[in-house]
């Protein structure tokens, strides 16, 4: 379907993110651009939503759309104690081992359309050789695709890194001349399972990165002392390699070590970072123009028990700080809503437009996207999010969303209709 030349929506809210909530707002879209927001009865004939909001489509600032539940997961059920993440970890490998690239392709395909569904308009993808590639460039979705590269032996690391780049050299032509919506990248996967070389050949290809960092405190303990129980595990596996030396004694060197300091990161993670550790982060410590931001997955950071994320006290010291469902083999579903959602529900305090920002413009800015989505603007692309609000009053209009149980209605983006709910749109 085309997006519509000219529409104007009619809410009982919308919710700009870079200025406060407007009642009874209207937007007008043209030719897939925000092309003015007003309050009260707009100028033109309009479709009215009735009791909704309208909102930015949210950024999914870290997920893996290849991953599905992993078979012991698939009963459901509420999990009433923390579970060990290196446990987890074995019975992803066994996962991982077993499955096929087209088992992980249909996940793929079935995922991206769930994030749609759920209000999702872009988003970072980790990918194994492309694996999902193909489920997101037939999409309307903006976003990057990370191919995954690790290993820590050289055979290893040579064999994910050569086919990352292979990958590479087939999409980067077909973005960069035809599809301006997606960036590819590269993940070094994290740490303790990824040669220091590979992190450095991967800053060399002056892409964005993206890598799971400060993860796990046995992590933090294999940084440090090139001993613990990751050591133990990867020894089981047989994939140790006696060699191998970290670029240094803590997560966040790997930030700023060598050509690492040139590029973007989306840090995914990073439960264990510390206040020492925050000026690789800043924007005033890194190299002009470079970005980065840290990916919180609540969901999945207390799946596994992880003590309290420092997401406050980086937000304090103007860290960029946004919002990943991670995988649907930590988490219940692939909502950035259901994530924001949580998070109200844990950190009460949270100032709420703050926290409507991690899912929506902080996600943007981090991908390079915030100059076309991530808030309600003119000039902005019109992807948004319809959410039923409850027939209630409240004084800050946010908590009509975040403490609700509504899932996303309809989505649009681009101005195009991608998703529809029980809105009444005159739209086929």
């Amino acid at each position: 379907m085309e997006a519509s030349p000219r529409l104007t929506l009619l809410a009982r809210y919308l919710f700009p993110v870079k200025s406060e909530p407007i009642a009874e707002g209207w937007l007008r879209i043209e030719h897939g651009k925000i092309a003015a927001l007003g309050r009260g009865r707009p100028p033109e004939r309009a479709v009215d939503l009735g009791n909704v909001a309208i909102v930015p489509g949210f950024v999914n600032a870290h997920t893996h759309l290849e991953l599905g539940p992993l078979p012991e997961d698939r009963a459901g059920g509420e999990r009433t104690e923390p579970e060990d993440q290196i446990a987890w970890l074995r019975r992803m490998i066994e996962w991982r081992r077993g499955s096929t690239p087209e088992a992980m392709r249909r996940n793929a395909q079935a995922n991206v359309d769930a994030s749609i569904r759920l209000g999702t308009t872009a988003l970072a993808d980790i990918t194994t050789r492309g694996t999902s590639w193909d489920a997101i460039i037939a999409s309307p979705l903006r976003g990057t695709v990370y191919s995954e590269v690790l290993g820590l032996s050289r055979g290893r690391g040579l064999e994910t890194t050569e086919a990352a780049f292979e990958w590479l050299a087939k999409v980067r032509p077909t973005i960069s001349e035809t599809d301006p919506r997606l960036r590819a990248g590269l993940s070094p996967h994290a740490p303790y399972s990824t040669a220091g070389w590979i992190y450095q050949r991967a800053a060399a290809a002056h892409l964005p990165l993206s890598t799971h960092l400060a993860e796990l405190p046995e992590e933090v303990e294999l940084l440090a002392l090139r001993d613990g129980r990751l050591r133990d595990f990867f020894r089981e596996l047989g994939v140790w390699d006696e060699e191998w030396q970290p670029l240094g004694d803590r997560a966040a060197d790997y930030i700023r070590k060598g050509e690492l300091r040139q590029a973007d990161w989306i840090v995914a993670h990073g439960n264990h970072l510390e206040p020492s550790d925050y000026w690789q982060f800043r924007p005033g410590g890194a190299p002009s123009g470079q970005r980065v931001a840290v990916a919180y997955c609540p969901r999945t950071h207390h799946r596994f028990g992880h003590a309290t994320h420092p997401y406050r006290s980086m937000l304090e010291r103007d860290i960029v700080v946004c919002i990943g469902t991670d995988s649907r083999a930590t988490a219940a579903s692939l909502s950035v809503l259901d994530e924001l959602r949580f998070l109200h529900r844990i950190d009460p305090d949270l100032r709420l437009p703050l926290l409507m920002a991690m899912g929506t413009l902080y996600g943007a800015w981090a991908l390079r996207l915030d100059n076309v989505c991530g808030s309600l603007a003119p000039g902005k692309a019109a992807d948004l999010a319809v959410i039923p609000l409850p027939d209630r009053d409240e004084a800050d209009p946010h908590r009509l969303i975040f403490e609700h149980d509504a899932p996303v209605s309809s989505v649009f983006i681009g101005g195009e209709l991608a998703a529809r709910g029980t809105s009444p749109l005159p739209l086929e």
